[in-house]
């Protein structure tokens, strides 16, 4: 079932018109909500792929809003009716790459012309079940008879640091960085490029290595002095420290192995810097001390 939310101002509405219908698969997510917006400020006719109708008419006030599971198939149909472009994504939970095929499927069978999809950096290079199903999606979408944009975004600064017991426990940033730094993104940039992936065109049959700023960890404690205004310290500290940290903060087990998985891609130094944010978007990427200060007191409550 689709409920229709208002559209604002006429003006809106008016560029509206003439433009195809996007819809975003996981709109209510961090880059999710944030293109949604983007696209809305933009002009561009959207709806937004919700599994929770509260979550969705708040995050997409300005557009329409379809209700549907992925993992249940046949409430995708409706949501795909009419819908020339797509965005998808689904959270990293186990059933991740039938989630997304699920939508890639709907979008299939609906003549969806392009989705542009947000994958990972390591996909397909890194040997975990994450970064594998991203992977296995990726050809899964090229496979398909339509066009396709693929994004793989480094970490968000969203989940920087990705524990914060610590944090506000003692004051410290603990992470095993092994020395290394680590490269950022901010998650706004990594929606401005899948807006211009969709309206724009050229971008077809690509694939962007999305990066933003490196940091190494005592770097990153600095900002996080700066924005929590008081002294942080860095410890580039052992995973076993590392896992008590993020479990304490409240992360499931699942994900503390991937974080520690990334850990260890990162110490083997099988990250590295792109310049396509700023040739794609004609700017420097935001730094993580513009994320913090805009974004501090949601993240550390």
């Amino acid at each position: 079932m689709i409920a229709a939310a208002s559209r604002g101002a006429a003006s809106v509405q008016e560029k509206q018109m003439g433009n195809p219908l996007i819809l975003v698969v996981g709109s209510t997510g961090t880059v999710g909500s944030e293109l949604v917006k983007q696209l809305i400020e933009a002009g561009q006719n959207v709806r937004a792929l919700a599994r929770d109708p509260g979550k969705a008419v708040k995050t997409a006030a300005g557009t329409d809003v379809a209700i549907g599971d992925l993992s249940r198939p046949e409430t995708l149909r409706e949501a795909f009716v009419g819908v020339e472009k797509a965005f998808v994504l689904a959270p990293p939970v186990p059933d991740m790459e039938q989630l997304e095929a699920n939508a890639f499927a709907a979008a299939e069978q609906a003549g969806v012309r392009h989705i542009v999809y947000l994958s990972n950096f390591g996909a397909g290079r890194f040997d975990d079940a994450l970064f594998r199903a991203h992977g296995a999606n990726e050809w899964r979408l090229r496979s398909l008879g339509m066009e396709w944009t693929i994004l793989r975004p480094t970490r968000f600064m969203s989940n920087t640091p990705f524990g914060w017991a610590s944090v506000r426990e003692n004051g410290r940033l603990v992470e095993p960085l092994g020395g290394r730094k680590t490269i950022l993104i901010d998650p706004r940039d990594i929606a401005a490029v899948a807006v211009k992936a969709l309206t724009e065109p050229g971008h077809e049959g690509k694939i962007y290595e999305l990066t933003g700023e490196a940091l190494s960890g005592a770097e990153m404690a600095e900002r996080l002095s700066e924005a929590l205004a008081r002294p942080i310290e860095f410890v580039d500290a052992s995973e076993d420290v590392t896992r008590s940290d993020l479990l304490r903060s409240g992360l499931p087990s699942m994900i503390v192995d991937k974080v520690l998985y990334y850990f260890e891609t990162l110490r083997a130094d099988r990250w590295y810097e792109t310049p396509t944010v700023r040739q794609l978007l004609d700017r420097s990427p935001g730094t993580y001390a513009e994320w913090l200060k805009e974004n501090t007191g949601s993240t550390t409550r």
